[in-house]
């Protein structure tokens, strides 16, 4: 039993050194005990601020984050990405503190191109307020807030502003019903 704990420890440890490591070149400024565990790509051509104790979980799928010129991902302290991730920032991502990220999501703030020669389509701003769940395989597009203390379902695909503490899924994501957040209340993750 002590050798699975010392395992955990030393594992936790290569994690938060591998963070170091990755987040001091690939980043603008990173908080402490940030730590990624499995293969994370990242590509920081623009502004990347991560914040204390944010994981990244890598495997058995890789994550990835690309953040272009003159765009801003900012990351909240407290903040889990769960393995098979997708984030990508052309203009500005706000994921606030205390976010659970499930396997599988993608965040992307643009199209990236347009549908046709009449699309006039540009990134737009994304939102993840404090405290929110986003469920396996959800995506996240251009232009939406997702308000403290929502959860998304797994599978859903946001296409328009998600109002503070409630629960909604689909596709287009709607709100389910209302969830009960206290203020103070924090979901955790193992």
């Amino acid at each position: 039993m002590s050798t699975s704990y010392q395992n955990v420890n030393i594992a936790k440890l290569f994690a938060v050194l591998k963070g170091a490591l990755v987040f001091s070149v690939k980043t603008s400024s990173a908080g402490r005990l940030s730590r990624i565990a499995g293969k994370l790509s990242v590509k920081n051509k623009g502004e990347l601020i991560i914040g204390r104790n944010v994981s990244f979980q890598g495997k058995p799928f890789p994550s990835s984050v690309s953040v272009e010129k003159g765009a801003r991902l900012t990351i909240g302290d407290n903040v889990f990405f769960n393995y098979g991730l997708d984030i990508g920032c052309t203009h500005s991502i706000t994921i606030g503190s205390n976010t659970i990220i499930g396997p599988m999501v993608n965040v992307i703030d643009s199209n990236f191109h347009p549908v046709d020669v009449e699309d006039r389509s540009r990134s737009k701003t994304i939102v993840i307020e404090e405290n929110v769940w986003i469920g396996r395989g959800a995506v996240i597009l251009p232009g939406v807030t997702v308000g403290a203390g929502s959860v998304v379902a797994a599978g859903s695909i946001v296409t328009r502003d998600i109002p503070p503490s409630v629960l909604a899924g689909g596709t287009p994501a709607k709100v389910i019903r209302e969830i009960k957040v206290p203020g103070e209340w924090i979901r955790r993750y193992n």
